[in-house]
């Protein structure tokens, strides 16, 4: 991709928050978040755009302060914090003790129809329920949204992946409930 910036110069970064979440303390047991995975083509801190349906770019002019997975694993864990409580979120291999865990598919999370009159960025992750003891997933549940990029620069662009997590999480935490 094009870029206005030398190659000496790093890119900037760019942060995921979630936003407000209303608190909820429905959670009668703790749930512990698993680290994320992701596509192959997602496990980076680029930026991704996805051209055409087989083809997948990163943007020239920013990124993620460390792999995606790693960004959203930190955005979910803070959200479902606030949510419920952070005694009730922990993160695997903390030791403590929880009958479930939260395993995270990360599916898709890139910027569609870029050269545009509508781009857009879209968010598609998996979230399974699964019970410790058993082994065996008791719930799971595939969320999808699709997200106008109002302005086509990068904090637009930003922004857009912003508000959709943040409609996407508001979709699963009463799913997760």
């Amino acid at each position: 991709g094009c870029s206005f910036l030398s190659q000496d110069e790093p890119l900037p970064l760019y942060t995921l928050k979630s936003g407000n979440i209303e608190q909820n303390p429905l959670l009668s047991e703790p749930l512990a978040i698993d680290i994320l995975e992701g596509e192959a083509s997602l496990d980076t801190p680029r930026i991704a755009i996805t051209p055409s349906p087989y083809e997948r770019d990163y943007l020239a002019d920013g990124q993620w302060p460390e792999r995606l997975p790693k960004i959203i694993y930190e955005a979910l864990i803070e959200s479902l914090s606030e949510r419920w409580g952070g005694a009730y979120v922990v993160r695997t291999g903390t030791g403590l003790h929880t009958t479930y865990f939260l395993q995270t598919d990360i599916q898709d999370f890139s910027v569609y129809s870029l050269n545009t009159e509508r781009p857009e960025v879209r968010l598609k992750v998996m979230f399974k329920i699964v019970n410790l003891r058993t082994r065996r997933v008791v719930a799971g549940q595939l969320f999808s949204v699709q997200e106008k990029i109002c302005s086509l620069s990068m904090k637009g662009i930003v922004e857009a992946f912003n508000k959709g997590f943040h409609t996407l999480l508001q979709q699963a935490m009463p799913w997760m409930e």
